[in-house]
């Protein structure tokens, strides 16, 4: 029965055209996870909380293709009498923008990725959350480089140059590697990060290049 329930769920999903259609599937889902894990039932907290996950998927697409309603400058209330305008805003819609951006962030992952994310979430954690999601999707998501920080390479000639290398040999010469110890906060800062940035993606392969000329590998 549940099986029935989750093919016809997902029917539903495939062919609404409006939000408040979408609306009503995410509430029954939520319902349905209140009530499962009320139950215990493992099979329908898993089921329950795809389809809301998949319903938020479908809002985001729907909002993704929303004309956004703007004031002055792009900023507030629709310009617009609210009897011209045909698009409601997203707090008529009962929706924050928190939400709209988390929807659009679950809308724009690849349909191979969010099945894959659906069935590891499934498998690793027994129900499928929103914020599960979320961290899958911000890793194939384009990272922003930070405008406020160049990053520069380490010069091999000059007085910076000069101070580093002096600083490495007085290291040396009390027993203590300096480039052991950076580089295995480096090794630390990899293994318990999620995601890079496209400013560390930069560094780490600048990194990669500087131990390759040296004739190193990794």
């Amino acid at each position: 029965m549940q099986l029935i329930r989750y093919e016809a769920a997902r029917t539903a999903l495939a062919a609404v055209h409006s939000y408040d259609e979408v609306k009503d599937i995410m509430d029954q889902a939520e319902r349905a996870a209140v009530y499962a894990r009320q139950a215990n039932d493992s099979e329908l907290i898993k089921y329950a909380t795809e389809i809301r996950v998949r319903a938020q998927r479908r809002a985001g697409e729907m909002l993704a293709k929303t004309p956004k309603a703007t004031g002055a400058m792009g900023v507030g209330k629709s310009a617009l009498p609210e009897e011209k305008r045909t698009q409601p805003t997203l707090a008529e819609m009962g929706v924050t923008h928190k939400q709209s951006a988390n929807w659009q962030s679950l809308a724009s992952m690849s349909e191979e990725h969010f099945e894959a994310t659906v069935e590891a979430a499934k498998d690793t954690a027994g129900e499928v959350t929103t914020a599960f999601m979320l961290r899958e999707a911000k890793k194939v998501m384009p990272a922003k480089a930070s405008k406020s920080v160049k990053l520069v390479s380490a010069p091999k000639k000059g007085k910076r140059a000069k101070e580093r290398m002096a600083e490495l040999k007085a290291a040396q010469s009390r027993g203590v590697s300096m480039l052991c110890a950076y580089a295995r906060l480096v090794v630390e800062a990899i293994q318990s990060s999620d995601s890079f940035t496209e400013e560390e993606m930069r560094a780490l392969s600048e990194l990669h290049s500087a131990i390759n000329k040296l004739g190193g590998s990794i």
